[in-house]
């Protein structure tokens, strides 16, 4: 997605400087004087609408401190990688999945001196399991902002129809099939209802490898692909598909018009997936369908993105004060009003505002966030690299054209030599 207009940001990139004399709030202290500050992220006019408004409000207790928004359109990291090398980089950075590629680059500060000196209690903030998915090498690189667990989506009519009672955060994956199965409807022989839709997404996936108590590498960081803990989940996810018939198989989902798992469960054509916030507020514009969420079973993961501070910024105090002011309960408030996501800290999740939204007129079970249990994802610096090589086998697999044990002794060895 990103790159001609790499010249033109240069120019809006540069930013001024300031003293060091004056305190504002607690901790350390940052310039008296105006300091311009540039903060890289993604998304679109609404997402940039919204940041603008919570700078609005930390803008409230730094007047000193102005913040450059600049919203990135297209390859987000190819571009901020290119403005990094060409001496315009931005002081903050909106990062998600690859935070550790910068960090592992020496190219975004681990924070955990600023949180010291400006006092923050990390755990305060955020819950552990949230608090610790931007750390790499024991420090912290990044405060998080968002922090959406995945969660089950269910069509509570099919559910009572069936008389399966509704999904909890108790179940197990033998529970989830056995609902799957009883949710199944066919006419004629031909399914025109399925259970569940687990898809081949990595999420979806690896979620089921973590619940089984294994893991994608060991405490010494060797892969760890090759185990009965993944094999096993990879087979209930085929098994539902090709065996039980609960899951649509790639033909069917081809006959369905590819249009993935969120339009498929607005259309009733599934009765429950996995999925994230953003479909929340597509359902809430869809009438006729009677829908709520619940924590997925056992552990799941998190989409999130993290405020960052580059290396090469001139103003890392005062950076950090923008940051650690946009994680604070008013400044995430503005992300709940408008529906755009799930806010990362305990305060927001907690907060009567996010509890009680509604969407599309209707109260759903917002609670499903905060209690949803994160694994600790396995996050590192190869990790596009690494789902490559998962990916490029995993898309046979799922179509059931490669065996199980196959498929995974081929990820191993791709993974050995990776991380060799």
């Amino acid at each position: 997605m990103f790159m001609a207009v790499l010249l033109l940001l240069a120019g809006v990139l540069s930013g001024c400087g300031g003293g060091t004399n004056a305190e504002a709030g607690s901790g350390t202290a940052v310039s008296d004087k105006k300091v311009d500050l540039t903060l890289t992220m993604w998304g679109s006019e609404d997402d940039k609408k919204v940041m603008q408004q919570r700078l609005e409000i930390v803008n409230k207790t730094y007047p000193n401190i102005h913040v450059n928004l600049l919203l990135v359109a297209g390859d987000y990291d190819q571009k901020v990688q290119t403005m990094i090398a060409g001496g315009t980089p931005p002081d903050i950075m909106m990062i998600a999945e690859n935070y550790q590629v910068y960090a592992s680059k020496n190219q975004i500060i681990p924070l955990d001196d600023l949180i010291a000196a400006n006092n923050v209690d990390m755990n305060e903030r955020y819950s552990e399991d949230i608090g610790n998915i931007m750390k790499y090498g024991g420090k912290y690189y990044g405060m998080l902002d968002r922090a959406g667990a995945m969660v089950l989506f269910y069509n509570k009519d099919m559910f009572d129809k069936a008389g399966v009672a509704y999904p909890a955060k108790d179940w197990t994956q033998k529970e989830l099939l056995d609902a799957a199965q009883k949710l199944t409807v066919k006419e004629d022989g031909k399914t025109v209802q399925w259970g569940y839709y687990p898809g081949s997404w990595w999420p979806q996936w690896m979620q089921l490898v973590y619940q089984n108590g294994g893991s994608l590498f060991d405490a010494n960081n060797s892969p760890t692909f090759d185990t009965p803990e993944v094999r096993n989940a990879l087979q209930l996810l085929n098994d539902m598909s090709f065996k039980y018939g609960t899951s649509p198989t790639p033909p069917e989902i081809a006959d369905l018009g590819n249009i993935g798992a969120d339009p498929l469960f607005a259309q009733g054509k599934i009765a429950m997936e996995t999925t994230g916030f953003w479909n929340i507020g597509s359902l809430s514009k869809v009438e006729g369908i009677n829908w709520d969420i619940s924590p997925v079973w056992g552990q799941t993961n998190a989409f999130f993105n993290g405020l960052t501070i580059t290396k090469s910024s001139k103003h890392q105090e005062e950076a950090f004060k923008i940051i650690e002011a946009l994680t604070t309960l008013e400044a995430q408030t503005p992300i709940i009003e408008s529906g755009q996501d799930a806010p990362a800290t305990k305060a927001a999740l907690s907060s009567d505002a996010f509890l009680n939204a509604e969407y599309g007129g209707k109260k759903i079970n917002m609670n499903a966030f905060a209690d949803s249990r994160l694994y600790d994802q396995p996050l590192n610096p190869k990790w596009n690299e690494m789902m490559k090589v998962i990916d490029d086998k995993l898309g046979v697999y799922f179509n059931n054209k490669a065996t199980l044990d196959d498929t995974v002794k081929q990820i191993q060895e791709g993974l050995d030599k990776l991380y060799k």
